[in-house]
């Protein structure tokens, strides 16, 4: 009777470490493994006193149509196929329910349905980044929002996750531009 309470103990204790554990894993999994996919997006530079900096990525997609038949309510979990275009730039090009068989896929939710088009709930949203970098971030950004290229988000995706890898303008990744900048 004395060894229950040690395992209840136990049970618990594992549970706790077992669940960010696996968080953590699922993550690294698919930034190694993953399908690097680009968005095009906008990046504004809020601040979380909480959290810290980082940056709004908000990709410039947002909203897909939505295929004869389908029934959506805001606020369904749907996948979402990604193809990649002759600029290099994935879109969204179907959803559904299920997971497709094939392509690249990231599950996420919908929003207001409209005119057989639904609004999209991106699985990211913030890049988020060194303090002592954020002043130069913020200056970077001031420069280059209104670039023809625009800024583009760098995206693993693997089996319906995304994680949000990288930021990069004309081809160059924006950890590496500031590095150069901060010297």
């Amino acid at each position: 009777m004395k060894a229950l309470p040690l395992i209840i103990f136990a049970i618990a204790a594992f549970a706790q470490w077992a669940a960010p554990l696996s968080q953590i894993w699922t993550h690294e999994q698919t930034l190694t493994q993953g399908t690097l996919i680009k968005l095009k997006c906008s990046a504004p530079d809020p601040y979380d006193p909480l959290r810290g900096r980082y940056l709004a990525v908000r990709p410039e997609q947002r909203e897909a149509s939505v295929p004869a038949g389908l029934k959506l309510e805001s606020g369904t979990h749907v996948y979402a196929t990604l193809t990649t275009g002759a600029d290099g730039l994935a879109t969204i090009t179907n959803l559904s329910l299920t997971p497709p068989t094939s392509g690249d896929y990231i599950r996420l939710k919908s929003g207001y349905v409209y005119s057989e088009k639904t609004s999209i709930e991106w699985p990211f949203e913030r890049f988020y980044i060194n303090e002592k970098l954020a002043p130069e971030a913020d200056k970077w950004f001031a420069e280059n929002i209104r670039s023809t290229q625009g800024i583009i988000a760098e995206v693993r995706v693997l089996n319906g996750r995304a994680v949000l890898a990288d930021l990069s303008l004309d081809g160059r990744s924006f950890r590496e531009i500031l590095k150069e900048r901060v010297k």
